[in-house]
């Protein structure tokens, strides 16, 4: 079984821009040595994909299981403040979702199932997206799946080249393009990219 990616977002303050190592290090070091942890990973949401120059860091703790997860999860949250607004999701990836984390751009999307749409047609959707990405350029991996936290919440995460190379592969005339706007009409999604890098300390 794919290990469980724990997504947290969050608007970094401005000691933590200027020394994320630093500060990673004091919130998700303990996490290395807990039962269940296979790899994190940390960065930043691309700037321009901000809202109102709010920088946004990014850490994916990636579990054996959703069960693994727990112990740390409170002490991550009362790492921050309210006014920091971090956000956390789990999400029940099919494959693994390391090759993607570890791309030079990753790309987040999170799609929410309209009341009464089928989650087997969203899920036909994504696998069509993820064989086709795999034969294009810029493409490294994808991995989706549904959140423990809301199981008509679905999120993807894929790995790129560049942001550019995303662009490129749904641009306006492509096949995917087509396939994102029948996705769009029964789960819309929002995105972002971020530059993540492999936790070591």
């Amino acid at each position: 079984m794919p290990g469980v990616p724990e997504i947290f977002v969050f608007e970094a303050t401005k000691d933590y821009q200027e020394n994320p190592e630093a500060a990673t290090a004091a919130a998700v070091g303990e996490v290395k040595g807990v039962a269940g942890i296979e790899a994190s990973y940390h960065g930043f949401q691309y700037a321009d994909e901000v809202d109102a120059g709010v920088k946004k860091a990014v850490w994916v703790n990636v579990w054996a299981s959703y069960d693994s997860a727990p112990a740390e999860q409170d002490h991550l949250t009362t790492q921050f403040k309210p006014e920091n607004k971090p956000q956390l999701t789990h999400v029940r990836v099919r494959t693994d979702a390391a090759p993607a984390l570890a791309a030079p751009c990753t790309e987040i999307a999170t799609l929410t199932l309209k009341p009464g749409e089928s989650a087997e047609a969203l899920g036909s959707f994504l696998d069509a997206l993820k064989s086709l990405f795999a034969a294009g350029a810029g493409h490294h991996a994808m991995a989706w799946g549904p959140t423990v936290e809301n199981p008509n919440v679905f999120v993807g995460i894929l790995g790129w080249d560049t942001r550019e190379a995303h662009i490129k592969a749904v641009a306006p005339g492509t096949e995917a393009y087509d396939i994102i706007q029948k996705m769009d009409a029964i789960a819309p999604v929002t995105l972002f990219h971020a530059d993540l890098k492999k936790f070591s300390a």
